[in-house]
């Protein structure tokens, strides 16, 4: 069997379309039963962009076309199961590139060399997910190869049954598949991937049931009339400072300042505080502020004013972020890349020196391309990348990777450990040091958030009904229940700890900002030796993203 260049489209065409039209099956294989599963979505994404550049490809011979697919995959790959299905193909690739002809030795090889190269692009590989699948996969076809049978869609039907078995059997090596009474998402989506390369070689392609094309992640920018009236600005003017100081009273100088206002940030360390807050009276934090030491970068902006030329500025930003770094500009030290799920979110990035702040969260990662062009249009010399989600992290490291940039991944998993990291940030460092102190102010925060229950599901002998709240802490569902507020309590009480002195909650784009003032007051009183504040986050899915430190 040969396979020229049409076939090979038609082959990634058939797996792309096989993947899609289950994309929402795969996306339910989730441990937990909470609205972002998103693996489903991240692999379709992922091998689309493999089958785009390989339409635009010049090239017929098959080993160069697939590492044109291995190449797309790369730069469109989003999350940990798209990173790994990006190595896969990789690995796809390095095996056709010797391939010499199309039997069953040789699609062994094609099919070992792809999992020993997903394997070695994890650090701490786990059985029972994708990497299992593939392996065992190609272990059978190593196995059956050496057989009598030489007819190579016999033994590729074979071997895809193989794979669907290996994928049953995932429950038994990883329990928290069985307590979920689910497969592995990422082998499952493997599996319809190649099931489609092998209808497609039969004669029997795989045609779209969906009709969906390739789409970008949403902007990050939303319209004018999107955005909240002047009227609904309570404080105007967004002020940020920096105190050369010999004092280490920063819980004082912050409780100083919280009655001037609301997005409260105070940090201090090495003789340097750092604030940020929106106030009506930003001369009065100022004056606050000198009585404690000598101020610098000092940046006080009416919101208002700000807001009633949104179209213009939003315009001016957009354009600036697309262009890559001119020559006449100077590079400066240090330059960050932060990935935000909400508006308030994205801002606050923003206001704490972020250059670029990608737009992703669960249910929407960006891409390695993504990075990789925000990388790009900063003029610095050492870029960080904070991905601010656990799911995200593969795809910042393997744009690090790619660019000619000294470009650093701070391994934040979750928005507060991102602003904890930014606010640790010292200009007067160096790369290391900055990079050192980024990753440990990540380690001192606690981080939890407060969805909802897409299933019914029992998880370590608690039954969670399909509607119910849900507070997770480390990973782990600590609270749940019918009632939002009392979910976010009993979740905050399992992340408190002795020595923990500030609490600090993101309110998303479902929560009306009266219940987040009722839940703080509720707060403050259980809890009086912290300090509670309240910021609008405007994320999606999570009501409420918390942070203890």
């Amino acid at each position: 069997m040969r396979i020229e260049k049409n076939k090979f489209i038609e082959v990634l065409q058939s797996s792309v379309n096989n993947l899609l039209n289950h994309k929402e099956e795969v996306n339910a294989l989730n441990v937990f039963p909470v609205p972002d599963g998103d693996t489903g979505t991240n692999m379709s994404l992922t091998i689309k962009s493999a089958l785009e550049e390989v339409k635009r490809s010049v090239e017929n011979d098959l080993g160069k076309l697939a590492k044109d697919t291995a190449r797309g995959s790369l730069m469109g790959a989003r999350g940990n199961s798209g990173v790994i299905l990006s190595q896969y193909f990789r690995g796809l690739a390095e095996g056709l590139a010797d391939l010499k002809d199309f039997t069953p030795a040789e699609v062994a090889h094609v099919l070992t060399q792809a999992s020993k190269t997903t394997y070695n692009a994890v650090m701490k590989p786990t059985e029972g997910t994708i990497l299992t699948v593939g392996r065992e996969t190609a272990e059978f076809a190593n196995r059956f190869s050496k057989k009598e049978s030489t007819d190579i869609l016999l033994f590729l039907g074979e071997v895809l049954e193989a794979g669907k078995k290996s994928l049953a059997n995932t429950p038994n090596l990883l329990p928290v598949l069985k307590e979920a009474k689910v497969v592995d998402a990422g082998g499952q989506g493997l599996i319809y991937i190649l099931e489609g390369a092998y209808l497609a070689l039969k004669g029997q392609g795989v045609q779209s049931l969906t009709g969906e094309e390739a789409k970008d992640l949403p902007s990050q920018k939303v319209s004018s009339r999107e955005k909240i009236s002047t009227d609904d600005i309570q404080f105007g003017y967004c002020t940020e400072f920096m105190i050369q100081t010999e004092s280490n009273d920063v819980d004082g100088f912050r409780n100083k300042l919280k009655p001037l206002g609301d997005c409260l940030l105070v940090v201090g360390g090495e003789g340097i505080i750092k604030t940020h807050i929106h106030t009506n009276h930003p001369g009065k934090a100022l004056e606050y502020a000198v009585e404690l030491g000598q101020l610098k970068d000092i940046k006080i902006d009416n919101m208002r004013f700000q807001h009633e030329e949104v179209l213009l500025k939003d315009e001016l930003e957009e354009m600036r972020s697309q262009q890559v770094e001119s020559p006449q500009q100077k590079d400066k030290d240090y330059g960050f890349v932060a990935v935000s799920m909400g508006e308030g979110l994205s801002e606050i990035f923003k206001e704490i020196q972020v250059d670029q702040v990608i737009f992703g969260g669960q249910t929407m990662n960006p891409s390695t391309q993504d990075f990789v062009k925000s990388i790009q249009a900063i003029p610095a010399k050492t870029i960080y990348l904070l991905p601010n989600n656990s799911n995200i992290i593969m795809a910042a490291e393997q744009a690090a990777e790619i660019s000619e940039k000294d470009v650093r991944v701070i391994p934040s998993k979750t928005v507060p450990q991102g602003i904890a990291a930014m606010l640790a940030f010292n200009e007067e460092s160096d790369p290391h040091e900055v990079e050192e102190a980024m990753t440990q102010a990540i380690q001192e925060i606690r981080s939890g958030s407060v969805t909802y229950a897409v299933r019914d599901t029992t998880i370590k002998n608690q039954e969670i009904k399909k509607g119910n709240f849900i507070g997770l802490y480390e990973k782990e569902i600590t609270s749940f229940g019918d009632d939002l507020e009392e979910t976010t309590i009993q979740l905050i009480r399992d992340m408190a700890f002795d020595d923990a002195y500030m609490v600090t909650i993101y309110y998303g784009e479902d929560v009306d900002i009266q219940d987040a003032e009722d839940l703080k007051a509720k707060l403050e009183e259980e809890f009086e030796d912290l300090d509670v504040d309240i910021i609008p986050g405007g994320q999606p899915l999570y009501y409420y993203l918390v942070s203890i430190e």
